[in-house]
């Protein structure tokens, strides 16, 4: 059973790779990075490391045999939109009828799936921006390799066809912004659409294209076509929310706040203190460095940016007992040095990156941008150990490895030894990760 997922997800990313012309190294890149979250998949069952993952099984299960919606109380998923768990009943009711495959390793194998396509999207993404092709493959390399990617590639959750949705939708919006083909406007619209149908974070999205609709509506050139997609997609976005909204709710009454972000309102955690602005401005760097556990250390505080900074690399859930040996508690503090290297080079590559057309880049750091509000809002108005994972604004992966690999690449300009010492840094960080992660004989 584990050879047919692996193998037919390595078919269907090389023929999609190919059909869409990515060369030769970017092809060894993703079909490496597919070895290795298949070989993550021999170890981890849909519970692990995945706090709610017997839930979204439930979700799926009772749509499959039923034919219709769980009650929004029925599990701690229940109350989000029904998309995810519908095509994940449709796939178990078509190619693993007959029982010939377990349940929830076809589960594994359909997330295996959405996470190649997240994969091809973000070299879309990469790509579109026509640098080097030693850059691609830098940028490429870290977003298939990065901790949590390996991590998010096979789990049963929402998250694995909200992320790519949501990638989708932000790549075309960028496109239609830069070139102004009605056909990427309409790509997007629809991505955004089907994002709001899969979790609540496609609302982000859908704010996106909106903000761009309406920024274009104040160019000295405004046609009236230019009016009637503002609108549409005003409209469209909206009917779409109401109807994720109003397809969980039941006769007993709710919240807002239960109605459109469902079981995240309970209200499961409470902070011991009370929320501060401290909380959301300081990181303590001994903590992260010293501890693999993201949650926290109490009595010490409990800031957002540790917790979210740690989620970014392995999660919110203890790993487990396969993680427990001092070589991954080794590669574990120089995964997160080299991220603050990373960050740091990032910060620091402004020097560089004068004098470059901003407008190409910027639909992508307001996606950054709102994605990290959205995700502080959400965690100030319900407080919760999972609402500052970073699995929530998964999507801001690609950018941030675009934009170290563009930094490391402008760094030849000034000097080879900083450019070398960039690509370094991300081949440690890829080697650590694969390291951490690939099982051990």
């Amino acid at each position: 059973m584990l050879a047919i997922v692996f193998l037919s997800s390595v078919g269907v990313a090389l023929g999609v790779l190919r059909r869409l012309r990515f060369d030769r190294r970017t092809i060894a890149i993703v079909l490496a990075g597919v070895a290795l979250y298949a070989d993550y998949l021999t170890y981890t069952s849909v519970s692990e490391r995945n706090f709610d993952g017997l839930a979204h099984v439930y979700y799926i299960r009772a749509i499959a045999q039923h034919l219709r919606l769980p009650a929004m109380s029925a599990c701690v998923a229940c109350g989000h939109p029904p998309l995810y768990y519908a095509l994940g009943a449709a796939w178990s009711r078509s190619l693993l009828a007959g029982g010939w495959m377990p349940f929830e390793l076809g589960l594994q194998w359909l997330s295996l799936l959405l996470f190649v396509g997240f994969v091809v999207l973000a070299l879309l993404v990469i790509r579109s921006f026509g640098v080097a092709p030693a850059t691609q493959w830098l940028a490429a390399a870290l977003v298939v390799f990065w901790p949590s990617s390996v991590l998010n590639s096979v789990r049963v959750h929402n998250d694995a066809l909200a992320s790519p949705l949501i990638l989708a939708a932000i790549y075309f919006t960028a496109r239609w912004d830069s070139q102004r083909h009605p056909r990427d406007f309409w790509l997007a619209l629809v991505a955004s659409a089907l994002a709001i149908l899969t979790k609540a974070s496609g609302y982000v999205a859908a704010a996106i294209l909106i903000l761009f609709a309406l920024v274009h509506l104040r160019t000295t050139k405004v046609a009236r076509r230019d009016v009637a997609r503002t609108a549409i997609a005003i409209v469209v976005l909206g009917a779409v929310a109401a109807l994720a909204v109003f397809s969980r709710l039941e006769q007993s009454p709710h919240t807002l706040c239960l109605e459109v972000l469902g079981h995240a309102c309970d209200g499961r955690y409470r902070p011991p203190v009370a929320d501060t602005p401290s909380r959301f401005i300081f990181f303590d760097l001994p903590d992260f460095i010293r501890r693999m556990d993201a949650m926290p250390d109490y009595p010490k505080p409990d800031y957002f940016w540790n917790r979210f900074a740690k989620s970014s690399l392995f999660g919110v859930m203890p790993l487990g007992d396969e993680f427990q040996a001092a070589r991954y508690t080794a590669l574990a503090v120089a995964i997160k040095l080299l991220l603050l290297a990373m960050v740091t080079t990032c910060l620091c590559g402004a020097i560089f990156l004068r004098r470059v057309p901003w407008r190409r880049y910027r639909v992508y750091a307001c996606a950054v941008v709102t994605m990290l509000i959205f995700l502080l809002a959400f965690r100030i108005r319900v407080p919760n150990e999972f609402h500052e994972d970073f699995r929530h604004v998964f999507p801001v992966l690609v950018p941030f490895c675009l934009a170290y690999a563009l930094v490391v690449d402008r760094a030849r300009r000034v000097s080879g030894a900083l450019y070398w010492t960039g690509v370094g840094v991300a081949l440690l960080m890829i080697g650590s990760s694969v390291a951490f992660f690939v099982r051990a004989p």
